[in-house]
């Protein structure tokens, strides 16, 4: 009986290998789940006690075309009858008892034997029509469950469309404000824009005047150490003077029998000393009104430094909004919805900006 077996096997697997091309072929495209997943989950369900149809498989393995899952079992099925079929049953006890009486030669029990022999044919076809009954009921019954998963999913597949309804309802809500937040958002970066090329320009205006008035105090600077140095020179001038002076006057004292003689030279030298206390005065004055515009230039060099510390404090200010509004405007624009029903949204932040 080895050779039963063997044969058994290879036909079996023909007719897997079979069933398996009819699959692909009617579906048009590789299947996504094994025949061998979807023969595991109707073993599970029979073991279940549940009834195996089309859509208890696909639920049972996980997705899938419930037609396809259902074929793949019928398939199986049939290979199952085919290979455990039964043997050639032999003839029923009564017509080999009939067969061994007409042997005999007893002519005269033909006709009961005819009479037996369509009586038989008779419970014969009428186990067929039950066997055909029984059949078509299990075919609808299975229909009918398969119907009631049918529906079951139908029920499923419809609050899930209606969820993903509305959530794409609030997903273009979504995307209607991010697009005014947009819209916003760049008419702000606009209007900072124009703010900060003012600033910058005003900047630039203040630098020039701080650089002017900076050019202006070195300058004063250098004619204040002039004055020191030409005031320096006159105290010295004076101080020789006021010796040459004092000598004079020593010399007056102890000559005072030249005195006469010495006049002209008395009075010239007290011109030369009061045009050069003159000259000396002019000098002061120039030298004080030198050093009051110097600090006054000093003063205004301040102010305009304190103004062009705080106008680069007030534009890097600016600058740092416009970044951080142009990251903001660039992330909305890349994150921007497409529209389609079910899209997640592209950022809940932009919105909120």
């Amino acid at each position: 009986m080895l050779w039963m077996d063997e044969l058994g096997s290879f036909l079996m697997n023909e007719l897997t290998e079979t069933a398996k091309a009819e699959a692909s072929a009617r579906t048009g495209r590789p299947a996504e789940y094994e025949d061998d997943q979807v023969i595991s989950a109707g073993h599970k369900l029979q073991e279940a006690g549940r009834r195996v149809t089309g859509y208890a498989l696909r639920r049972e393995v996980g997705g899938g075309d419930p037609n396809r899952h259902i074929r793949t079992w019928r398939s199986y099925v049939q290979q199952q009858e085919v290979v455990e079929s039964e043997p050639v049953q032999e003839l029923p006890v009564e017509v080999e008892g009939l067969l061994k009486e007409v042997t005999t030669g007893l002519s005269e029990q033909i006709n009961a034997m005819v009479v037996r022999l369509n009586t038989m044919a008779v419970q014969t076809a009428e186990r067929r029509v039950s066997d055909v009954m029984a059949s078509a009921r299990e075919t609808q019954e299975q229909a009918e469950a398969e119907l009631a998963d049918a529906a079951a999913t139908v029920e499923d597949l419809e609050e899930q469309l209606g969820y993903v309804r509305a959530e794409g309802i609030k997903a273009s809500s979504r995307a209607n404000k991010a697009e005014e937040a947009l819209e916003s958002e760049r008419d702000r970066a606009n209007a900072l824009e124009r703010d900060l090329a003012v600033l910058r320009e005003k900047l630039d205006g203040e630098r020039e005047q701080r650089e002017t008035a900076e050019k202006a105090g070195k300058e004063l600077q250098e004619r204040n150490a002039e004055l020191k140095q030409d005031k320096a020179d006159l105290r010295s001038e004076r101080e020789q003077m006021q010796g040459q002076i004092d000598k004079l006057q020593e010399r007056v004292e102890s000559l005072q029998a030249e005195r006469e003689n010495l006049a002209e030279t008395r009075a010239e030298l007290k011109a030369q000393l009061a045009r050069q206390a003159e000259r000396e005065a002019d000098v002061l004055k120039r030298a004080e009104k030198a050093e009051q515009e110097m600090r006054s230039a000093v003063e205004d060099s301040k102010e305009l430094g304190k103004r062009a510390i705080q106008s680069e404090a007030e534009a890097k200010q600016l600058r740092e909004q416009l970044g951080t509004l142009m990251k903001r405007v660039s992330v909305a624009g890349e994150k921007k919805p497409t529209g389609k029903v079910g899209a997640k949204p592209a950022s809940g932040k932009s919105g909120e900006a």
